[in-house]
């Protein structure tokens, strides 16, 4: 999924997660008790999450992105109340959470925009994590470096203590030395959601976690409300670029599925995305053959790299001398983002009405005119 919009988690910081591990918090126990009676969240894009609230605590339930059966059940019960035999089973968090480890730079620059960056005590892969303030902390001792997450530091995660560790699932998948450690994952499935929004609301689970359910419900309704109005506003368009992304990588050509996050923001973004009608939710491999086949008169290229040296038309074309076939290459009409320097992935995963903003005036600029690009630019 190196293409996907939310594909850095597998990139970069998130190689080593997984499948379901249950864990309850500090040992603690929780029965089932049968059916959840409270009140249901309205959740208005959210494919994978429930929300009900009930009296004196929240059940949270992860559907399974690859099953469609309940995946994780989450009890939020509040520090200062007592652990009841009446609960439901469940991983049994005491919230607000105080002390978490965090393996995601995409979810520890969440944390730190709802203003609970200070609950971070602990990362792996430190050199991934962008969020100026878990930076400032890995320098000054305050956050703990607690190594790779394909193989995680036990003495420093034991160090951190953490109330939960913020993990990323894979379809059958393991932890690796944390299932033998106390400590309850937050199994964070928002990439497997099929919407930018869906995958954007599953910030108001986040922030029931984090003692911020007011400002990640608000934050939720304004994101949705400006993603819906810059798409409402190309919904109508005749004329919509033909759309090809992404590089060949070795033998194969990976790009978004018509069905994915990133081909809906696409479509949103008043583009005719070479792949639209692909069925797939997520990455894609072609062959150079294919691309060329059905992209060759593409009008627009994006590309996303990660270079310390931004990316040229004739370093591109000293990698694959085919680029030069495609028009788009030809008109210049290349547009890289250079993930080395441009934190697309941190920004725009629960903030996609940032990057459908740009996609929109690149592609339509006579709609929003002056806009000045925060993540792709013309490659030359």
């Amino acid at each position: 999924m190196s293409q996907h919009l939310c594909v850095k988690y597998l990139i970069f910081c998130f190689a080593t997660l997984c499948m379901l591990f249950t864990n309850g918090a500090c040992g603690s126990a929780v029965r089932d008790v049968g059916e959840i009676q409270g009140d249901s969240i309205a959740l208005a894009h959210s494919s994978l999450l429930s929300i009900v609230e009930c009296d004196g605590y929240t059940v949270v339930d992860v559907r399974n992105p690859w099953k469609k059966d309940i995946y994780k059940r989450y009890v939020l019960l509040p520090k200062d109340s007592a652990v009841s035999n009446s609960l439901p089973a469940g991983t049994l968090l005491r919230v607000p959470l105080e002390h978490v480890l965090v393996f995601s730079g995409v979810h520890a620059t969440l944390i730190s925009e709802l203003g609970a960056v200070d609950i971070i005590d602990g990362v792996c892969d430190a050199q991934y994590m962008y969020c100026a303030q878990v930076r400032e902390g890995l320098n000054t001792g305050k956050v703990v470096d607690c190594g790779s997450s394909l193989n995680v530091d036990s003495e420093r995660v034991m160090e951190v203590n953490p109330d939960a560790v913020f993990v990323l699932p894979y379809e059958n998948g393991g932890y690796g030395k944390l299932e033998n450690m106390k400590y309850p994952f937050v199994e964070c499935a928002d990439y497997m959601e099929d919407t930018p929004l869906g995958c954007a609301e599953w910030v108001r689970f986040y922030g029931r976690l984090v003692g911020k359910t007011v400002e990640s419900d608000s934050m939720f309704f304004a994101v949705c409300s400006e993603y819906e109005r810059l798409s409402q506003m190309v919904s109508t368009v005749e004329a919509r670029p033909k759309l090809l992304c992404e590089l060949k990588m070795s033998s194969a050509w990976y790009v978004p599925g018509g069905a994915s996050t990133t081909g809906r923001l696409y479509r949103d973004s008043g583009a005719d995305y070479f792949l639209s009608d692909n069925s797939s939710s997520g990455s894609v491999p072609l062959s150079f053959e294919y691309v060329l086949e059905n992209a060759a008169e593409a009008d627009i290229w994006l590309v996303k790299y990660n270079s310390p040296e931004n990316m040229t038309l004739a370093s591109m074309l000293a990698d694959v001398g085919g680029y030069a076939h495609f028009k788009a290459f030809r008109n210049g009409e290349v547009y890289g983002c250079n993930t080395h320097n441009r934190n697309i992935f941190e920004e725009t995963s629960f903030h996609p009405e940032r990057l459908l903003r740009e996609l929109v005036s690149l592609f339509h600029p006579a709609i929003l005119p002056g806009e000045k690009p925060g993540y792709y630019e013309k490659i030359r």
